[in-house]
């Protein structure tokens, strides 16, 4: 055994530099590349924890090496390909491997004293009162497209099929082929809610013992269960949402990431500051596995990427030869000429009226949270914004607070105007809680439920709201762009833009492209069964070129 254990200490702005402790003889035989173990550094005698890269038999003359304290966790952390991922993510993104891996592992089971939160004390609600349900056959459609990818076998695949032509199926009898391998899947989903619908689907085809979820809502001790599970080689398929990508999973052999499109992929804050599709081609590069992107508005670069690489593949039909929704757009500047002030136009408070009488179901969408879009001094004109971020807070009325959506600094309301001092602030805009209270109002015989992340106030509660709304104990579900992928209710007939011109006008280049996305992709829930589905957009610019490409 060598004498020195080279350390990758768990201290910032140390770049990728290395330490050399003296193995104490106790050690010898237990420690291993990739464990954690405890190290004095510096002044600090308690220790720091550092993370065991190599092993030498030499120093530099005129070195003393410390001893290792102690090993922290017996089982290694990661393999030799894993910490070249976590390298790779560090130079390519500009930040100290230390960072990259307090992204990676679950930090907590790594300090003294946690034991007692080392079992989870209930099993997540996903797995519960699921039942195996028998596998469905591919369409003809699904199935030339399904053996093209094998045929081409491309490292990189492009899925892009329109709302409801049956991706998931497709998804499902790749899984199945990797599984047979006896190699294993990561497939990411964007959002927290979408993974949690793909899980409980996934653990209807294939059981409960071999799937896993990994995204930041869960606790640390059911990611600890996890995480022992993917180290033991015990899951097959883990779900889970952009972070997932660093979850030690065994003999890789496939990475989904459904939704390709959506820019949650992409981490902002804090550091590291990766994207995930990247990373997972980067991961699949490693482990020679392959990667299919999926979405039914793919981006622009990914589109590019897929033609000129003979790796796109195309569904152009609903499964079944379903029909696409109907869609209209509804001119709210005459609604407003014609003395209607509310949010919603007549037009859609009649639909959804005829809707919920015939027994079917209603979503809106409003691509903002809170209650209104900024809030203003009426006496000197000056918007309340973020004294950190320069943007404007977003009033909440639910906890009656001015909030950022950055940084998350909130501001507890009554306030006064930092410019004047005058209490004359008023709120301008609408956000999803606005137009609940609305909806309240106006459709006061309905079941009427808000999904986005200010509503979420307990664990696991967008499972519970979803479950209602697929068991038909939800008429009208009113929620951000949480709701506008993914979801497949079949009872859901009709969909409510309330302002379909939000997203079109942020400051951001691609907005356009992202506003026919989310358009394009909450149209997709209407009419995903045997009844004719509707659509229903209100805008004040009936003539934006993107809105009418979304309609069409």
């Amino acid at each position: 055994m060598p004498k020195y254990a080279q350390v990758l200490v768990d201290i910032n702005k140390l770049g990728s530099r290395t330490f050399s402790y003296l193995i104490p003889e106790n050690l010898k035989d237990e420690i291993k590349i990739g464990q954690a173990v405890l190290v004095p550094f510096g002044r600090r005698k308690e220790g720091l924890k550092a993370y065991v890269v190599g092993f030498s038999d030499y120093l530099e003359e005129g070195i003393k090496a410390k001893e290792i304290n102690e090993i922290l966790e017996y089982d290694p952390l990661f393999s030799f390909e894993y910490l070249k991922l976590l390298e790779w993510v560090a130079t390519y993104y500009y930040c100290d491997i230390q960072t990259v891996l307090n992204t990676a592992l679950p930090q907590k089971f790594f300090e003294k004293n946690v034991k007692k939160y080392r079992k989870p004390k209930k099993e997540n609600a996903i797995y519960k009162d699921i039942d195996l349900k028998e596998q469905h056959n591919l369409s003809p459609a699904q199935e030339k497209v399904y053996n093209e990818i094998k045929k081409i076998n491309p490292k990189t695949a492009l899925l892009y099929g329109i709302t409801g032509s049956g991706k998931t199926e497709i998804y499902f009898k790749l899984i199945e082929d990797c599984i047979k391998e006896n190699k294993n899947v990561i497939f990411l989903a964007p959002e927290i809610a979408l993974v949690s619908q793909l899980t409980m689907r996934t653990i209807e085809r294939f059981g409960k013992d071999c799937v896993a979820i990994w995204h930041s809502s869960i606790t640390e001790a059911e990611k600890y269960e996890t995480w022992k599970k993917l180290r033991n080689n015990e899951i097959k398929i883990l779900f889970g949402a952009r972070s997932a990508v660093f979850a030690p999973i065994q003999n890789l052999g496939l990475i989904i990431i459904d939704e390709e499109h959506d820019s949650s992929y992409k981490q902002t804050m804090p550091n590291p500051r990766y994207n995930a599709k990247d990373v997972a081609k980067k991961l699949c590069e490693l482990y020679d596995c392959n990667l299919i992107l999926g979405s039914a508005t793919p981006s622009i670069e990914s589109y590019y990427t897929a033609i000129n690489s003979n790796s796109l593949f195309t569904l152009k039909e609903r499964f079944n030869n379903a029909t696409l929704p109907k869609v209209i757009t509804i001119d709210m500047r005459e609604e407003r000429q014609e003395h209607n002030f509310t949010l919603f136009s007549r037009t859609l408070i009649r639909n959804v009226e005829e809707t919920i009488k015939n027994g079917n179901q209603v979503i809106f969408l409003i691509n903002r949270r809170g209650y209104s879009s900024y809030s203003q001094c009426l006496e000197c004109g000056e918007v309340v914004q973020c004294k950190k971020c320069a943007i404007p807070l977003i009033y909440h009325a639910q906890s009656n607070s001015y909030k950022c959506h950055y940084c998350n600094f909130e501001l507890k309301a009554p306030i006064t105007c930092s410019k004047c001092g005058s209490e004359a602030i008023e709120n301008f805009g609408m956000g999803s809680q606005k137009v609940e209270l609305q909806a309240r109002e106006i459709f006061k015989d309905y079941r009427i439920e808000r999904l986005d992340s200010d509503s979420l106030s307990k664990k696991n509660e967008h499972i519970e709201i979803l479950k209602r709304f697929q068991n038909g104990e939800i008429d009208i579900l009113i929620g951000t762009q949480m709701i506008a992928k993914g979801l497949d209710n079949k009872n859901v007939t009709l969909v409510g833009v309330i302002n379909a011109d939000l997203s079109f006008n942020l400051p951001d280049y691609r907005s356009s492209e992202r506003g026919f996305s989310i358009l394009t992709q909450v149209a997709g829930r209407s009419g995903r069964g045997d009844k004719q589905g509707k659509v229903i957009f209100q805008t004040y610019n009936e003539d934006n070129i993107f809105l009418q490409n979304a309609k069409e």
